[in-house]
Order: C-alpha cells, then structure tokens, then sequence
C-alpha cells in the first residue's frame, strides 16, 4: 500500500464520525443539554438586567456593556483551545472550561467595583472559548452528518430555554436578593455540571489521532471557511448591536422594570425554542445552507422593524425584537453543522475559530451597540444591524459551500 493510499484512507476515516450506541449518545446528548443550559444562562442573565448591574457596580451602564465585551473579546483564544482539545480530549477540556466558568461567575458575583467585575467577565469567556468548540466537536464525532442537524439543533434548545424559564427566575431573585445572586447560583451549577461532564466517555484516542494542527496557509486556501468565518463574525456583530442596549431601550422609552424584563425575555424564548425546535426538525430535510440563509432574512426583518416601527409602541418593539430573536437563533443552529463539515480534518479547530470569530463579532458589536446607545440612540443601532445583516447574506450566500457527506 503507498503512502498515498494510506493518507486518502486516513482522511476518508475522518469523515466518519465514532459511532454511538443509542443510549450512550443519549446519556451525552442529557449531560451536554443540562451543562449548556448553566452556561447559556450565564450568558443570557446579564443582557435584561445590565442596568441593575451598573447600578450595583455605581458605574453608567455603557461602561458595563463595554467591560461585558471584553467577554467576548477574549473568545481569540478558541483556535488555541480547539487544537489543545483535538489532541487531550474533548471531555476533559469541557469539564476544565466548566471550573473556570465557575470562578469567572463567583468573581463577578462578589465584585466591588467594574474592575473585578471584569476580570469575571474575561474568566467567563475563557470558559466559553474553551467549552464550546469542545462541545460541538464532542458531539459531532458520534453523530453522523445526515443527523447532526437534529442532535445540534437540540441542545441548542438550551439558549432558547434559557431565555424562556432562566431569566425570569434571574429577575426574580435579583428583585428580591439583588444582583449578585444569579451570579453565585450560577457558579455553583457550573461546578455541577463540570462533574457531570467528567463522568462521561472521553473521545477514542484513535479519533483524537486523526486531527491534525491548522496550518494559516490552509485557512488562507479554503475560501469557503473563511467565508464562513467572515459571515459568522458579521452574524453576531449585528444581532449583539442591538442585544447589548435593548434592556435600557425598554427600561428608558417604555419604562419596563426589572421584573417586567425579564418577563419579556420569556417571550423571546418562545420566538428561540421555535426556531431551534425548527432547526433540529426540519433543518436536515430543507438543507442547512438553505435554513442559514432564510435565519438570516428574519433577522434582517426585525432589525429593520426595530429601527422603522419599534419605537411607535411597546407591542411594535416586542413584534419586532421576537422576530429578530427568531432569525438570529435560527441562523446560528442551522449553521453549527455548516461549520462542523468545513475542515473535519481539523473539526475542533474550526469550531473553535467559529466560536473566535462569532466572540470577535460580539466584542465589536457590544463596543458599538454601546456607544450607539449612548449617542444616536438604539433605533440607529438597529438599522446598523440592518445594513450589516444584508452584507452577511450576500457573503454567506455567495461564499460558503456546504459539505455534503
């Protein structure tokens, strides 16, 4: 056999994912549901409630909103943390990244002042960049492409969930606790959940020896990936424009109070579990460059109506919000298994630079939406949102291919 031979096979393997028994994949499908569900929700807690963290901090909101960015700033890392995770297994760095999610949420939990309250942040986000792209990967090498869009799309059902049943719980206990008290209910459910992850199957060391370490010059020669990368960065750009300032818009033009919110947030859970219930039943059978494509359009719709109608009255911008809610959750499940096929040679990595570049959207997006706030106000930021959502179609739609296996 030449050598030739033995590399096609070798990489004609990497295509088929380390197959499953069915209640194995289930025991990882209910422990990855339940640990992304803590960790969504450390996420998605901040968002309703930035104006009583500022408040608790004594500091004006748009600093927070900028401190918060730095969250997703630090998602660089995800390349790095990718190749480390293809090599020593999935499972073990999503436990690690579940610990360090932990501390970053006790730090903010009993931060003084923005500075502290920072480094929480960037803790936090250590641990996404960590945790995700090991996921997806983890999950991926034991289902077969033909089904990942239904496995992905349901434990992106965590996000959506989050939003409908965690936050309004969040707001509870803040109204009556104060702010600080999601953060430490938080941080004791990652812990949980770290343990619950190390329990599981680690990643056959056979499957961890075929990925091979991205090289920049085959980044620089898959055009399709960087396509995808750009579309992704844009993506989530225009989607946290918005996010990092809607809570202070509804607080400032319809004075909804804290409770009120995340009551709201209820509501935009109903749009997201919609859309991920979508995406994980129908996505395979419609094709997922298709389902990508038509989130994208959605979202482009809210954004518009947001800038165009949603200031007019409170159930316009809650129409409004749903529905940019609904293509955003949309496009990014659909997309997961887009990005998962892109490099299988090197699959963590490539989720892992995903992830970089979906954090470097939300750092830029959460500058922006920010000083936007601050300045021309959230209408402006919306129609922002707009023009950048339709330069993201035409980037996907023209640029990124979809593997079919």
């Amino acid at each position: 056999m030449t050598d030739e031979s033995i590399t096609a096979e070798s990489r004609s393997a990497i295509n088929r994912p380390v197959p499953a028994p069915p209640n194995s994949l289930r025991r990882v499908v209910g422990v990855s549901m339940i640990s992304r569900l803590a960790h969504d929700l450390s996420i998605r807690v901040v968002y309703p409630f930035l104006p009583e963290i500022a408040s608790g901090l004594r500091v004006p909101v748009e600093q927070v909103g900028a401190a918060w960015s730095l969250r997703s700033g630090v998602e660089i890392l995800s390349p790095l943390a990718g190749a480390i995770s293809d090599r020593v297994g999935h499972r073990r760095s999503m436990s690690l990244a579940l610990v360090v999610l932990a501390i970053g949420l006790a730090i903010t939990g009993q931060a003084g002042g923005l500075s502290v309250a920072t480094l929480g942040f960037i803790l936090s986000g250590i641990g996404t960049a960590i945790y995700i792209p090991a996921l997806i990967a983890y999950v991926s090498e034991r289902t077969p492409y033909a089904r990942r869009g239904r496995v992905l799309g349901a434990i992106e059902l965590t996000w959506a969930a989050s939003g409908l049943v965690g936050v309004p719980i969040a707001g509870v206990l803040l109204e009556s606790l104060g702010w600080r008290a999601p953060f430490a209910g938080l941080a004791a459910a990652a812990l949980i959940c770290a343990g619950l992850t190390l329990a599981l199957e680690e990643t056959p060391l056979a499957a961890r020896a075929r990925a091979e370490p991205l090289r920049l010059g085959a980044i620089l020669s898959h055009r399709s990936a960087i396509a995808f990368l750009l579309a992704s960065l844009m993506l989530f750009f225009a989607f946290e424009n918005i996010q990092v300032g809607y809570a202070s818009w509804f607080e400032s033009r319809f004075g909804l109070d804290p409770a009120q919110r995340g009551t709201l947030q209820s509501l935009f859970g109903v749009f997201e579990i919609a859309a991920s219930s979508s995406v994980s039943l129908f996505l395979d059978r419609i094709g997922k460059k298709r389902g990508v494509a038509g989130g994208l359009a959605f979202a482009l719709l809210g954004y518009l109506l947001l800038a165009s109608v949603g200031p007019l009255a409170l159930p316009l911008g809650l129409v409004a919000m749903s529905v940019a809610f609904l293509g955003f959750e949309f496009g990014v499940v659909a997309s997961i298994p887009i990005a998962s096929e892109q490099m299988p040679q090197a699959r963590g990595t490539m989720l892992a630079l995903t992830v970089m570049s979906s954090g470097l959207g939300r750092l830029f997006g959460g500058v922006s939406g920010s000083a936007l706030l601050a300045g021309p106000g959230f209408p402006f930021a919306a129609l922002i949102s707009a023009g950048v959502a339709v330069v993201t179609i035409a980037v996907f739609a023209l640029g990124v291919r979809e593997r079919r296996i």
